[in-house]
């Protein structure tokens, strides 16, 4: 099924590419694609080690590793973004398929910035900071802080936001990390029953009626003949399921199958919406375990 995004205005611009000038130690470097997603970790205290991982609108993954004082990472994040598209020691260690590129799109366009700032907190461990980056039909640049662990924690505690910063962490795993270390970095989404997810804590589900059926993006609703076998398997799958992150921020145009749960006094308690074992929600679907 042809998937849709919830801000669709925007895709065309997140694919625009950012201008910007190059460093001075790789001018005259053809600038790749503009970045949407960055990672870094350096160490200048103790130690002399950069290390730097971006994911560009085409689904390129790139790395950077060395010293700092040979590749001179940048403090602010808009001299990092120039770094990003200009500087030509990047290798290409990745290449996203279309259907993972348009996930992780859709959670760069949703996600949302958080108020509150990093907070100390190891010594000489170094920082690690993760970011996603948005551009507007100008090409100007916005960063929303996803994640910084190390000598400084922080956490955007969005779904979104947890679910960037995780991905990012499989994406690049040598980019060093203190993510789920305590005190030192994000603890990340925390796995959730469906039962509380979809708001039926302490409702009595005995007796509670089931009717269910499959989204066709032509037709629409088909209803589904569900058998007492289907119906067991949908509760349990409400009473033993957990909700454990964010998988995208999209939508589809059918495909779903939709159960329909009522109480014995016929009065709606929830519906609940699968995709290819996802749990689909208002804001993108969500991994079931």
């Amino acid at each position: 099924m042809r998937r849709i995004k919830k801000v669709l205005a925007l895709l065309a611009v997140l694919l625009l590419a950012l201008p910007c000038s190059a460093p001075a130690e790789s001018a005259g470097a053809p600038e790749r694609p503009a970045p949407i997603l960055c990672t870094y970790y350096r160490q200048a205290g103790w130690g002399d080690s950069v290390q730097v991982g971006y994911v560009d609108t085409e689904g390129g993954l790139w790395l950077l590793t060395g010293n700092d004082s040979d590749l001179r990472w940048l403090q602010g994040e808009a001299e990092q973004l120039e770094y990003l598209r200009s500087y030509s020691g990047f290798t290409r260690v990745e290449q996203l398929g279309s259907d993972a590129l348009f996930d992780l799109k859709s959670l760069v366009l949703s996600v949302t910035a958080q108020e509150g700032q990093a907070q100390s907190a190891a010594d000489d461990a170094g920082i690690e900071a993760s970011y996603a980056i948005r551009y507007d039909r100008d090409d100007h640049a916005t960063s929303v802080l996803l994640g910084v662990s190390g000598d400084a924690v922080y956490e955007n505690t969005t779904p979104d936001a947890q679910a960037l910063y995780a991905w990012l962490r499989a994406a690049f795993p040598q980019v060093t990390s203190y993510a789920g270390k305590p005190f030192m970095g994000p603890a990340g989404f925390t796995p959730v029953s469906l039962r509380s997810f979809c708001g039926l804590d302490g409702v009595d589900l005995a007796g509670v009626k089931i009717s269910g059926g499959v989204t066709d993006c032509e037709v629409g609703f088909l209803p589904l003949d569900l058998t007492a076998q289907d119906e067991q398997e949908i509760l349990d799958l409400i009473t033993n399921g957990m909700v454990t992150g964010k998988a995208n921020a999209t939508m589809v145009t059918g495909g779903t199958k939709v159960f329909h749960l009522e109480d014995r006094a016929g009065n709606w308690l929830c519906d609940i919406e699968l995709y290819e074992g996802l749990l689909v929600r208002s804001d993108g679907m969500y991994y079931l375990k």
